[in-house]
């Protein structure tokens, strides 16, 4: 028998045994693809088609060429030698390998590549966890819980979906559950309230809470090193729990809650249908009564509300705070912005009043809205897209034209001729934008230095020569007039890093004597 024909015969003997499972013994698709180690879709495939079918099927593939056939003994290669190899990479060594290699879809190679792996019995190896689990002891009363999130999209009225958001935390003694649900995303403010009500509902608090890596909670880690939120630092300074974070991308250290998060999804608000938010929670609220805390465990064997009633005097009491101390607020930074779930927003020049200087934020219709502790608008953005970005309104930015507005005004009424210091002045701010309040300070300090008269002297030949610099006008006094007097000493400051004291040694450039003296002869 050539291989052709074998091939053919085994691929027959897959199409009976196929229909066999399936009609005869009724088994699934996934079931008969991982006993077979053949893609479901083959199974599906080969389902659809009866006898006749099948065979013009098989003739069909039997005669037809590949276009990845030229290049089969080099997968079969690596297969052999990287069983594990992925479609995707193996088309990325096929284009490394043949510079001429054909245009083909990604699909085609990753179903040859299957091919070859059913012919030469090479099925994908599944990675190996390295990670061990033991047994665990079980956890005292009223020691631990265990913190999550999630998300939901449930059918309204009106045929439409809306996507619920929720919080949940497990006493892991207990298994003692408590839910809450918003129509928005939390926030850190959003998270304390909840937790608020979660303590109120287990009439106590337990002594650590293990928690997700999540931005509500965190805006930055470094390994181990956390950094929490100012809204939720401040909370947890002012509770008796301590937090525990989880390693990233690990949710096998708090299963309990996972495993509450889908059961929620699957018990609760699956074919749930929504009204509002409120009547939401107050379903949720008899859910837990009725269901959630009221059923026998599978793990524990035990009523989450039975064990809870003996474990409440294990929790540490719990106290109601007040509005006030939960609303906190955003700590302002120094530089007048506010951290927001990992961005950066501007403030109002002037609203950081020191180190405790706190704001309120709230999202409204994708916009982060700002207002103080007494409810006043401070500033309003768009919320940024991703994390790491820096959103800042212009019109917070620091005025400083009044300043420079000032030294102007200043530096024009030395001069008898008001019209003249006018046009000097309005010549330094076009030359020198970006340094016209030097200009204008070089300008006050000779000012202040000689009489108005020889100032007037050394303006009306600025002026007539074009010469519009504060240096010009220096040079000019220094050189016609000698300084009328020093008050004072002026004191030097040395310079602060050794870096910067290596300007000291920088020489400026310096005018030849000549150019003033020109200046000066009649023509």
């Amino acid at each position: 028998m050539t291989e052709k024909d074998k091939k053919l015969l085994d691929r027959y003997i897959m199409h009976d045994t196929i229909h066999k499972l399936y009609h005869v013994q009724h088994k699934s698709l996934r079931w008969i693809a991982v006993h077979l180690g053949i893609n479901f879709r083959t199974v599906k495939k080969f389902l659809d088609m009866d006898s006749g079918e099948f065979q013009k099927y098989s003739e069909s593939i039997s005669t037809r060429n590949c276009t990845l056939d030229p290049y089969k003994s080099f997968i079969v290669d690596r297969l052999n030698l990287f069983q594990d190899t992925p479609a995707a990479q193996m088309h990325d060594w096929l284009k490394e390998r043949y510079p001429s290699f054909p245009e083909v879809s990604a699909k085609t190679v990753y179903n040859y590549v299957m091919k070859i792996r059913q012919e030469y019995n090479l099925p994908k190896l599944k990675p190996v966890n390295e990670r061990e689990y033991g047994p665990l002891p079980d956890t005292p009363p009223g020691k631990y819980a265990q913190v999550d999130f999630g998300e939901y999209k449930l059918r309204k009225g009106d045929g439409s979906r809306i996507k619920v958001y929720f919080f949940a935390i497990i006493l892991e003694y207990s298994r003692y559950k408590f839910i809450w649900f918003q129509d928005k995303p939390f926030t850190s403010e959003n998270a304390v309230y909840a937790h608020e009500l979660a303590f109120r509902f287990f009439h106590g608090i337990p002594g650590f809470i293990v928690y997700d890596q999540d931005s509500v909670f965190l805006y930055d880690e470094n390994i181990g090193d956390y950094r929490m939120t100012d809204v939720f630092d401040s909370y947890v300074k002012s509770r008796p729990f301590k937090p525990v974070f989880c390693r990233r991308a690990d949710p096998e250290s708090k299963g309990k809650i996972e495993n509450v998060i889908k059961y929620v999804k699957q018990n609760f608000l699956l074919n749930r249908s929504y009204s509002n938010i409120d009547n939401l929670n107050k379903d949720v609220e008899s859910w837990l009564n009725r269901t959630g805390n009221a059923m026998v465990h599978n793990t524990t064997c035990k009523v989450p509300h039975e064990v809870w009633c003996s474990e409440c005097k294990d929790l540490q009491p719990y106290v109601p705070v007040t509005s006030s101390t939960l609303e906190k607020g955003h700590k302002v930074l120094s530089t007048n912005k506010l951290r927001y779930k990992g961005s950066l927003y501007s403030l109002p020049f002037g609203t950081y009043r020191g180190e405790e200087t706190r704001v309120l934020a709230q999202e409204e219709d994708g916009s982060l809205v700002i207002k103080t502790i007494n409810g006043e608008l401070l500033a309003k953005h768009l919320i940024a897209a991703g994390r790491g970005e820096n959103i800042v309104n212009n019109n917070h930015q620091r005025d400083r034209s009044a300043s420079i507005e000032k030294l102007s005004e200043q530096v024009k009424s030395r001069f008898t001729d008001k019209s003249g210091s006018e046009v000097f002045v309005a010549k330094l701010r076009d030359r020198y934008p970006r340094y016209i309040r030097d200009q204008l300070t070089v300008m006050l300090n000779c000012l202040a230095k000689y009489t108005r008269q020889d100032c007037d002297k050394a303006l009306d030949l600025c002026l007539s020569k074009g010469l519009f610099s504060a240096t010009d006008f220096k040079s000019i006094l220094s050189r016609v007039t000698p300084i009328i007097e020093i008050n004072e000493e002026v004191e030097i400051k040395p310079l602060g890093t050794p870096q910067t004291r290596l300007m000291v040694n920088i020489k400026p450039n310096r005018s030849d004597i000549d150019v003033y003296q020109n200046l000066f002869k009649t023509n």
